[in-house]
């Protein structure tokens, strides 16, 4: 008993200072998404919702002929702000692309020889930087809509890498950037971007449905994906996007190279083994300004 009647003291004292201790009030952050198309939308809405729900403010920068984005429903925005460009391209056009490379990949692929594959990946992938080019010149040659995002003074920026572009606006804005991406083809971005130390003998590249534990021939067909999807998408990016990159920039620059930036962060899900020490920035939902980001 006498070791209870000590101790009442104490946690009563406890509990004042607590009490009195002053406590710094904590406000949202102000986060502008660049959210992708389909099953990329709805994995971004997933996180935003969230931010939401947490207080902060979100604002989602969105073509007109976005298929998967629904500006005009009244539920979403209650919770979101919009931002609409318009873009040069129908929703009909990206409609239709899509459901053309789906249609190959799931239905044609595997009775495709190699070189069909290769050929109609860089078919789609030029079509691809096309809709992105033209969504970056919907947003960054809109002098009005710049203005407005300049002088709306966000703490951060998320940005799906379907969509273009966000890069650029991060650093004309000066803002950090967070990139939420599930995975690239030939995981060229994880690796070029994110640095991912990734060997073609012992690491499956996405989307390649292979574990850590491959055969001769999977590692032989994983090391193909690897060199095509590598020069590919350099060759792509080389004859378009990096002379765009370079005009807005107004010096030689690369998409690789804005994303590789030491304020970009990397939100990446995981569906393959990947080495240990690949360094994954997870960013917590309660901390998004710059200087709460963990």
């Amino acid at each position: 008993m006498m070791q209870v009647s000590t101790s009442l003291p104490l946690l009563f004292l406890s509990l004042t200072l607590l009490l009195l201790h002053p406590v710094s009030p904590v406000h949202g952050g102000h986060v502008l998404a660049f959210p992708g198309e389909f099953s990329h939308w709805l994995n971004m809405r997933t996180i935003i919702e969230e931010l939401v729900k947490r207080n902060h403010s979100v604002t989602i920068l969105v073509p007109d002929a976005s298929p998967s984005v629904n500006y005009n429903n009244s539920r979403d925005t209650a919770k979101f702000n919009f931002l609409v460009f318009k873009v040069s391209y129908s929703r009909e056009e990206y409609v239709g692309t899509m459901h053309e490379f789906i249609q190959f990949s799931m239905y044609e692929s595997h009775t495709s020889s190699p070189l069909q594959k290769i050929m109609k990946m860089n078919d789609f992938m030029g079509r691809t930087l096309d809709f992105g080019r033209q969504q970056c010149d919907g947003v960054l040659k809109n002098q009005q809509l710049m203005a407005t995002l300049q002088d709306s003074a966000f703490d951060v920026i998320l940005q799906d890498p379907l969509a273009m572009c966000g890069d650029l606006v991060a650093d004309m804005l000066g803002v950090p950037l967070i990139l939420s991406l599930r995975f690239s083809f030939g995981s060229v971005m994880e690796r070029h971007c994110g640095h991912a130390p990734l060997p073609p003998s012992y690491v499956p590249l996405a989307p390649l449905p292979y574990n850590d534990r491959m055969t001769f021939v999977e590692r032989l067909i994983n090391m193909v994906t690897y060199v095509a999807s590598s020069t590919l998408t350099e060759l792509a990016w080389k004859l378009s996007v990096n002379k765009y990159y370079s005009e807005i920039k107004g010096q030689r620059s690369h998409p690789f190279i804005m994303m590789s930036l030491s304020d970009t962060q990397w939100w990446e899900k995981v569906f393959v083994p990947l080495l240990i020490y690949y360094f994954f920035v997870c960013v917590s939902l309660l901390n998004v300004s710059d200087h709460q980001t963990n």
